[in-house]
């Protein structure tokens, strides 16, 4: 539960919007049950709000910046905050096999915002789907959290980090309500 303003964050697919593969097609987002008021509870706390989102198909050729930004701009759109409704975005280009500079478990853009906006680390978080979002929040040195859009089947990398403090919710909005009591 936060004590002061949190920075929370966020991964795209699989937390946000439903993950589909290289998506490409502003028409094909469709946010996850609870997103929209998930977004907007957090938003009316006040706090910041941050996307990080690992976009290989770029640099594997599969998709386009361009096609990322409408994708964004959709999922914006279906938020209803406008396009203003992050503090910042980082779309991680890299492919797996390239040398790591953003994309997760890379810790980068979340040190780079800590610094920018002074934020302490006790009250960011990052969330998301994946080990390696949880992996990128830990690498920073903040709170980590797994998001279970999936219904659970990542529970062995859960298990393995239970003892390391990540948290566990099946839904950006069990998150939200958990975050803001």
């Amino acid at each position: 539960m936060i004590t002061a303003r949190a920075a929370i964050f966020l991964d795209r697919d699989g937390t946000i919007i439903v993950d589909k593969n290289y998506l490409k097609d502003p028409n094909d987002v469709e946010l996850l049950p609870g997103a929209r008021d998930a977004i907007s509870s957090l938003k009316s706390a006040k706090c910041m709000l941050f996307l990080f989102s690992n976009q290989s198909g770029i640099g594997r050729g599969i998709i386009s910046m361009d096609d990322v930004s409408r994708c964004n701009l959709r999922m914006m759109e279906l938020l209803g905050h406008g396009s203003d409704i992050f503090d910042a975005i980082c779309i991680a280009p890299e492919s797996p096999d390239d040398v790591l500079v953003y994309r997760k478990p890379s810790p980068r853009f979340i040190v780079e915002m800590v610094e920018k906006f002074n934020l302490s680390k006790e009250n960011c978080y990052m969330v998301g789907d994946k080990e390696s979002d949880v992996l990128a929040g830990i690498n920073a040195q903040i709170n980590a959290v797994l998001i279970a859009t999936d219904g659970g089947t990542k529970t062995s990398f859960l298990e393995h980090q239970k003892n390391k403090g990540v948290g566990f919710f099946f839904s950006l909005f069990e998150f939200s309500k958990w975050l803001l009591g």
